[in-house]
């Protein structure tokens, strides 16, 4: 197929604009190191001191969770789906979310000293069940690395004609750099900067749709062309993109909802930030991180999504007068063709920009959270118990340029086979689902035991894949691997994967018992520090007991969240209008729009602004600096943490006074 930007935009987002990323990374990493006395320790380096504010963990997780198929799986399932697609995309992932929010807790509550969740497993399991997990962990980390650049290189090849090879190993380059140079605080500020960018790509392209477009302009306009193109490009499903009753949209949303649990529960990027934040700043910033993420794949869907459906009768529209093709919608090229018909060209550029900034903000992440399990849980457990802590750093440096060199390697590989986004999307949930129920348990059943972990986790993958290929057969009457994709097969093979585990484990628990239960509170006194440690990391191991209540009570509130997020945004209020049958009415799809418009300049606002005023002391320490209103750098003292994140809010910025 055609491509609608020539390769020269392929090339040089990914070299010209990554190299100018990595090197704002590389200044803002040397910066931190100057004027704020933050040495790369190796306890900096891959848990950020343990002092990150809610502020920068809500981005953060916006930032890890919006993924190349957030932005273009959410937009495609708009496009064939109609308004159902954005909104169910985005409360499946925010659901991910604010259920890691017990663990998260938990995990600062029992074991703040840890530098990987998988560590637990080796105080709990001994070296078996240590191994186990660390397979499951490990095979998480790699398959959500390889489905990012899948999905960036697809989509970068399908819209410029860059070669998928290239692309592969171009476009984690430069976040190699950075991530190499300034560790998990660089990826932190990174997530910040990638998150604010498409916040304003998304806020111009929302609000020009529906607000001042010559092409829709309106939320009504859009009805009217919903409408209208049902009648000449009807849905593949035979149902109204202004209806949500969509019963294989339900099947798909369930499918990579629980499927998507491993991503999150077991992907040690996800438990990093937990480790790294303050133990103040883990519930509201996963909570709002979830709902400010929420909104992208919501409003996406919504507007390029629909955009590029109501526009197929137009001339503007880039497949006029046809449809798209089964490639370029499976391409996630719906939110490209949807941007280049409102704005042209420069809408298709800025499309790409999105959908670079999602791929090397989430890479980064990736990259961190495999060189600290390697650092480690393997390095220092099993090669080097009494490594120094410039041992660990060295380590961490070249584990994130061999993962990321790798990773290039195995997204060549699937992209040589056929694998697409969605495919893989489908197929991780089902493999990967039981370390959900292995992370619950080590860290909230005492009785839990190394035998039924040994055992319960691989037998609930067997479990799961036996039912889904079953399932398949059933369904589709052939094993191919189109056949695999089968709505109801992949949702049957995800949901007895994970539910399947979790009966394994307890039954087996049950059956044979350790003579004595492990004791929660004796987790965190077994985790060995780097040699390196600095006086901040060392102040943010220690949990008073009026940090352990508070931690309680929001243990108590996230329950209050998931109750109305699971219960009420993603059970009664979609089968509620899947139930009723019917076309949404002109008004209320009106007042849907609007209320998408608003929210997603609300969390835009609190996203872009609120780290900003969290991190207020640290930015006039350095501003002094540059204007030469402070004593100079050298007066600093390396380890002081006085301007960390850890204390921002209690420091005085008029004078900088020697340690």
């Amino acid at each position: 197929m055609d491509t609608i930007l020539s390769q020269g935009y392929g090339y040089g987002f990914a070299l010209g604009l990554g190299a100018a990323f990595a090197l704002l990374m590389v200044v803002i990493t040397k910066v931190s190191t100057l004027y704020l006395g933050q040495v790369q320790t190796s306890e900096r380096f891959s848990t950020a001191s343990r002092s990150v504010k809610s502020g920068l963990i809500a981005s953060s997780t916006v930032s890890a969770w919006t993924w190349p198929a957030t932005l273009l799986t959410s937009g495609q399932w708009s496009y064939d789906h109609g308004i159902s697609g954005g909104f169910l995309y985005g409360i499946g992932g925010t659901l991910q979310i604010t259920l890691f929010l017990f663990l998260a807790i938990q995990l600062k509550r029992n074991a703040p000293s840890a530098h990987t969740i998988s560590e637990c497993f080796y105080i709990r399991f001994g070296k078996l069940g240590h191994c186990v997990f660390l397979f499951y962990c490990i095979a998480t980390n790699i398959l959500i690395s390889a489905l990012l650049l899948l999905g960036g290189s697809q989509a970068f090849a399908a819209t410029t004609g860059m070669h998928v090879v290239a692309a592969s190993f171009l476009l984690p380059l430069n976040v190699i750099v950075y991530t190499t140079m300034g560790g998990l605080k660089a990826t932190f500020i990174s997530d910040w900067t990638h998150t604010v960018i498409i916040y304003g790509i998304l806020l111009s392209t929302c609000y020009t749709i529906y607000c001042s477009s010559p092409l829709i302009g309106s939320p009504s306009k859009m009805y009217d062309l919903l409408v209208e193109v049902q009648e000449i490009f009807p849905s593949a499903t035979g149902q109204s993109y202004l209806s949500f009753h969509d019963k294989s949209m339900y099947f798909l949303t369930w499918s990579v909802a629980i499927g998507g649990l491993s991503s999150v529960f077991g992907d040690p990027g996800y438990s990093q930030r937990a480790i790294a934040s303050e133990p103040s700043s883990v519930f509201f910033g996963y909570l709002m991180g979830g709902i400010c993420w929420w909104i992208i794949p919501f409003a996406l869907g919504l507007s390029t999504g629909l955009a590029c459906r109501a526009l197929l009768t137009n001339p503007a529209s880039i497949t006029y007068p046809n449809a798209l093709s089964i490639e370029e919608a499976n391409s996630g090229l719906p939110v490209i063709y949807g941007m280049a018909a409102i704005f042209g060209k420069s809408g298709a550029a800025a499309g790409l920009v999105m959908l670079f900034m999602s791929v090397t903000s989430a890479t980064s992440a990736e990259l961190i959270a495999f060189s600290s399990v390697t650092t480690y849980d393997i390095y220092r457990t099993y090669i080097k118990r009494d490594a120094s802590g410039n041992q660990l750093v060295n380590v961490a440096h070249m584990s994130v340029i061999g993962f990321g060199i790798a990773m290039g390697a195995l997204s060549t590989l699937f992209n040589y086979i056929g694998v697409t986004t969605g495919w893989l999307l489908s197929f991780l949930g089902i493999i990967l689902t039981p370390e959900v129920s292995a992370v619950c348990f080590t860290l909230f059943w005492p009785k839990m035991t190394k035998l039924s972990l040994v055992i319960g986790c691989p037998l609930g993958t067997l479990t799961g894949i036996g039912c889904w290929i079953g399932s398949t057969y059933h369904f589709a009457g052939i094993i191919t691997k189109d056949s695999l994709m089968t709505t109801e097969a992949t949702f049957i093979g995800n949901i007895t994967s994970l539910a399947s585990s979790a009966i394994y484990i307890i039954l087996i628990s049950l059956i044979k018992p350790d003579k004595e239960s492990f004791s929660m509170e004796s987790l965190n006194g077994n985790f060995i520090l780097g040699d390196d440690i600095d006086e901040e990391s060392k102040e943010a191991v220690a949990i008073s007991n009026k940090v352990k209540k508070t931690l309680t009570r929001h243990s108590w509130l996230s329950l209050l969240s998931n109750a109305f997020v699971l219960l009420g945004a993603y059970i009664i209020v979609p089968v509620s209008l899947y139930g009723i049958k019917k076309d949404l009415t002109k008004s209320s799809f009106t007042a849907l729009i609007i209320i998408m418009l608003i929210w997603l300049l609300l969390a835009a606002g609190y996203i872009i602004i609120f780290p900003l005023w969290q991190g207020k002391a640290s930015i006039l320490v350095i501003a002094k600096h540059f204007l030469g209103k402070s004593d100079k750098p050298d007066d600093l003292d390396s380890g002081s943490s006085q301007f960390s994140d850890a204390s921002v809010e209690e420091a005085e910025v008029t004078h900088i006074t020697k340690v």
